[in-house]
């Protein structure tokens, strides 16, 4: 039997400080997946549990696991060793406050894991990270190589679990990709070890203001009431398939 993973990343709308998808969509969702009974693993901003505590101490009480995707949402990239280890630690911490539970798992912004960010993460008490595609507008193809089953971290005990491949190729497994290339994106029918989505795909009219002017078409395309038609049919097929849904590391 198949299992699957599904993540959201929780964080401001399109990399702005806007929370609609937080306020608006995330609920819908978690209604949805659970009436599925679906667990889910949650990304989740420092920024957002400060703005939002109520909702994300809400999300570890229905037994969803909430993971970091630090306190800013930056490239971590273009972050000196410093600033990444701030970024890793002080969301842990304040995650670990605001739900009452363990924060054992992460992910970065963008899946840009920089070489360095395993060590950091092991320092900072992470367990297991899912930070790794094989495609990111940011991070590019870096990731490339090291897609597929989990891995250690190099030199570290953190377990990374990759988002993997669509149609074999260098396509990450996601509501954004699906969305993007649909109907095409229909023919991938093998059940993915990890999917991820934001909860503002599913806002009607989003204005991702946040990103570069050239990435706007894309990331618009088949948004709102057609992204949650797209992301519940996936669901709906695997689960008729016998899939079995987990949180990362569950399966």
């Amino acid at each position: 039997m198949s299992a699957v993973a599904i993540t959201l990343d929780v964080e401001g709308d399109y990399n702005t400080p806007s929370l609609r998808g937080v306020d608006e969509a995330l609920p819908r969702l978690l209604e949805g997946f659970a009436a599925r009974e679906v667990p889910l693993t949650l990304f989740v901003t420092g920024d957002v549990a400060r703005a939002r505590p109520a909702v994300v101490r809400a999300l570890a009480d229905a037994g969803h696991a909430v993971a970091s995707h630090t306190m800013t949402h930056p490239r971590l990239s273009r972050c000196d060793a410093d600033a990444l280890r701030a970024e890793l630690r002080d969301s842990r911490a304040l995650l670990e406050d605001v739900t009452g539970a363990a924060c054992a798992g992460f992910r970065a912004p963008f899946f840009d894991l920089p070489a360095e960010a395993g060590e950091a993460l092991a320092e900072a008490g992470y367990a297991w990270s899912s930070s790794k595609a094989p495609f990111s507008p940011v991070a590019g193809y870096r990731h490339l190589a090291a897609t597929g089953a989990p891995h250690r971290l190099d030199g570290t005990a953190v377990v990374e679990h990759p988002v993997p491949r669509m149609l074999g190729l260098p396509i990450p497994e996601g509501l954004s990709y699906r969305r993007l290339f649909w109907p095409a994106s229909a023919l991938a029918r093998a059940i993915p070890s990890t999917f991820y989505l934001h909860p503002y795909e599913l806002l009607d009219a989003v204005e991702p203001a946040g990103m570069p002017g050239w990435m706007r078409p894309f990331l618009t395309a088949r948004q709102g009431a057609r992204a949650g038609e797209i992301l519940w049919g996936l669901v709906d097929a695997w689960r008729a398939a016998g899939a079995r849904f987990v949180r990362v590391g569950e399966a």
